[in-house]
């Protein structure tokens, strides 16, 4: 795994959120001297090219912005900017998706580009898709901000692709908060609040309509009828480990031909995307590459440590700076894979706590009640 974007590290494009806020202070009137205040970065910054911030710099920008933005909506603005505002092969290959599932398996793989804040799962149910997000680079305090910032953008991208408004259930890992207007305003009213994690559940039916470019892009297909893209084309698609916990269902819900995904312009895109990620000097923060390793094996700190090629001291340190614990994204790991396992009708107590190293059921059930406030059977099929 390449190197780990730490709190110190600069890491964070500053031409797409920070001037997205910059810009609307200045076009509501608003001082952007105060905003940029403590904050390291300066106006002419964020004109440069390729210009980067660290977690630590946007964190203290948002303090700023919220403590001086007059309305609790500056996360939902920001989000229906997202779309129009972006640009390069991230926007590109959203642009040349055929429908909705091809658009979130691009973005989930390629989020990294204009969202890095964010870690995402996914998992195919039987009548739905969900999709899990969990928070990278350490921004706690501003969890409710991202999210915010992250499904606004979202059903705006849905809204403009479909032409026709976002339709789906959402889960939020927090209390119902003061602003719910907003709430019902931009995502709809099929909500839910205190879940163990954010989820969004899509109906398989919306992701398989035709985005209103495809007829377009069906005009303009690249035929790779005899060349090496063929082969290619006719191979399952690539397994993602970080995906789905539990190898023996990989098969089940992500083998799927890539040509279902991925046609004509958006393999193009897609390798545009792939050269873009690649020249960046990171592509996951700390707590999510943790997390993708503990989903995988169960470590300690120590051995975790011994794997980053660092000392359990540094690590502890590192992980205290972004406000988390190792303890912490040890228990989220094993909160989304026995999500996962109880979404699986085969899969009993005894099953899942041997799976996620318990020493017995009970030890499991005490320890998910911890995490959720609620006993496992509560969230049986809460992924199904």
């Amino acid at each position: 795994m390449r190197a780990l974007a730490t709190w110190q590290d600069k890491c964070i494009d500053s031409q797409l959120l920070v001037a997205s806020i910059v810009g609307l202070f200045k076009q509501r009137g608003l001082d952007s001297d105060k905003l940029l205040r403590g904050t390291g970065i300066f106006t002419a910054d964020i004109r440069k090219p390729d210009h980067l911030i660290s977690p630590k710099q946007l964190s203290r920008l948002l303090d700023n912005a919220l403590s001086l933005w007059p309305s609790g909506d500056l996360s939902f603005l920001l989000g229906q900017l997202w779309l129009p505002s972006q640009s390069g092969a991230l926007t590109a290959g959203i642009f040349c998706a055929r429908d909705l599932k091809s658009l979130g398996h691009f973005w989930h793989k390629y989020h990294w580009l204009t969202q890095p804040w964010l870690q995402t799962w996914r998992w195919q149910g039987e009548q739905e898709w969900h999709f899990l997000l969990s928070l990278d680079l350490g921004m706690q305090r501003h969890k409710q901000f991202f999210i915010e910032l992250s499904l606004s953008s979202l059903t705006a991208c849905c809204k403009q692709l479909l032409g026709q408004a976002w339709r789906g259930c959402i889960s939020f890992p927090y209390p119902a908060p003061a602003n719910l207007a907003h709430y019902y305003k931009y995502f709809g009213t099929e909500l839910s609040f205190d879940a163990p994690l954010c989820r969004i559940s899509m109906a398989k039916s919306l992701l398989c309509q035709p985005l209103l470019f495809a007829s377009h892009l069906e005009a303009h297909a690249i035929d790779f009828t005899g060349s090496k893209y063929t082969e290619q084309l006719n191979k399952p698609a690539a397994l993602q480990p970080w995906e789905h916990p539990h190898a023996s269902t990989l098969d089940r819900h992500f083998n799927e031909p890539l040509a279902s995904t991925v046609l004509g312009p958006q393999l193009t895109m897609a390798k545009n995307a792939r050269q873009a990620l690649l020249a960046h000097g990171f592509r996951h923060g700390l707590a999510a590459g943790i997390r993708l390793k503990l989903m995988q094996k169960t470590l300690s700190l120590p051995e975790m440590a011994q794997l980053l090629e660092i000392s359990p001291a540094t690590l502890k340190r590192r992980l205290g700076e972004m406000g988390l614990s190792y303890g912490q994204l040890v228990d989220e790991s094993r909160l989304i894979k026995a999500l996962y396992f109880l979404a699986e009708p085969e899969q009993d107590a005894n099953s899942i706590a041997h799976s996620l190293s318990f020493s017995d059921a009970s030890n499991f059930r005490r320890s998910f009640k911890r995490w959720t406030g609620q006993l496992p059977a509560y969230f049986r099929f809460w992924l199904a």
